[in-house]
């Protein structure tokens, strides 16, 4: 049984690379869609033809009305499961409608130019989409082809990494791949963001790391020291002992969503964007005497996926997607309003943790979750650290924390106690 839709993957160099079958299905289509440049290489087509440059969402519903009749063909640059139409057709049709002819991916021919093996490589678009979040994944390996657009060319993406101090990397540009105008071109991060070469449209970027340091070379679970923090009060950042336990009990996915609730310096922040690093990171902090250490710190760490918001809680958790996880280590005096806002937004199974420092405000997360009926876990954590004392080594005690945690629709009354 035929499919109702056949995508064929087109090279750029069209007949010379093209194969008898996908000649074939397209001579044989009763209506074929995709982008002038590719029908003229099937100059015995005499059907009908949707060319797609009349705007890309009519046309896809063109293209899906007419495939329920059959006998339709999509033609696509490359590999149409490469970041491609194909993705898109099967979000709205039943993979048993499709069918696939692919050739090379753009990516496929760039690492043989560069004579790249390319199987531990990995793949990222940024074409139609933000460029924020792709610094942070870029530190889950060192071999990258990101597809480019005419917004965010191969200076523009450079400069993005210049901006995170993300510039260990070798760039090669690589143009109009498999076509007679093939180019290879290759730069470091800031020779890219002074270059004024203006690119074929028709390209895709090569990155290559030339350092393992990551997370701009503080690594996961980085330490105090490495984040700027507001003067002359030296304390505003959740220590790192104190860090990565509430980061153990978030227990943060790569996709999530994650609210940092008076964030300080941001060390929350940053070290959940390290583990959601698809995902997305909101640093919610009112004192502007705290901004620039925060966006300081986000660059020096490399996680392009934290956003700053100066507004203060919960006024300004209003706008925000649903998160996955809370941490709420700031209340301003609105602990109650902020616990019951975070609760009731929170993804089912997300969870909330809470640190308090002050007896006031153990016993306000305590009577909230007491009138909410809520279960959690809480721990008292009692911190030394070893001090110089003459030739001897003593311990200094740190202040205590109350680390209150909560999730969201337990269903077992044994995950937490009261």
């Amino acid at each position: 049984m035929m499919a109702n839709i056949v995508v064929v993957g087109v090279p750029e160099d069209g007949c010379l690379s093209l194969t008898s079958r996908a000649v074939s299905v397209v001579s044989e289509a009763r209506v074929v869609a995709g982008h002038p440049r590719h029908i003229e290489w099937f100059p015995q087509f005499n059907g009908t033809f949707l060319d797609m440059t009349q705007g890309f969402s009519e046309w896809l519903s063109e293209v899906i009305d007419e495939s329920e009749e059959g006998d339709v063909v999509v033609l696509a640059s490359g590999d149409p499961l490469f970041f491609g139409i194909g993705t898109t057709l099967l979000k709205r049709l039943p993979a048993s409608e499709l069918s696939f002819i692919p050739t090379q991916s753009s990516a496929q021919l760039a690492f043989s130019k560069l004579g790249l093996p390319w199987n531990e490589a990995s793949y990222l678009s940024v074409h139609g989409r933000e460029l924020a979040g792709l610094v942070a994944q870029m530190q889950q390996g060192s071999l990258f082809a990101i597809l480019t657009d005419y917004k965010n060319t191969p200076q523009v993406i450079a400069r993005h990494m210049q901006a995170f101090y993300e510039t260990n990397w070798q760039l090669s540009v690589c143009e109009q791949l498999g076509g007679t105008s093939e180019r290879v071109r290759t730069f470091t991060v800031d020779e890219l963001v002074e270059c004024d070469i203006e690119f074929d449209k028709l390209n895709v970027l090569v990155a290559q790391r030339e350092s393992k340091a990551l997370w701009g070379g503080n690594g996961q679970f980085a330490s105090d020291e490495s984040f700027l923090k507001r003067m002359p009060q030296n304390g505003l950042i959740t220590k790192q002992p104190i860090r990565n336990l509430a980061l153990t009990t978030m227990k943060i996915g790569q996709e999530d969503i994650v609210w940092d609730i008076g964030a300080g310096s941001g060390s929350i922040s940053i070290e959940s964007a390290k583990f959601a690093f698809k995902g997305k990171v909101y640093a919610i902090e009112c004192n502007d005497a705290c901004f620039d250490s925060i966006q300081a710190n986000i660059c020096a760490h490399g996680t392009d996926n934290v956003e700053l918001i100066t507004e203060p809680a919960p006024i300004a958790l209003t706008e925000l997607p649903k998160p996955n996880a809370v941490f709420v280590g700031g209340s301003r005096g609105a602990m109650d309003a902020i616990l019951s806002y975070s609760w009731t937004s929170l993804k089912e199974r997300g969870r909330l943790v809470v640190s308090a420092v002050t007896m006031d405000t153990v016993a306000e997360v305590y009577q909230w979750a007491k009138n909410n009926e809520l279960r959690f876990d809480a721990q008292l954590i009692n911190i030394s650290n070893t001090q110089p004392l003459a030739h001897y080594q003593r311990y200094q005690a740190e202040n205590p924390i109350h680390l209150f945690s909560f999730v969201k629709n337990q269903q077992s009354p044994g995950d937490t106690h009261e």
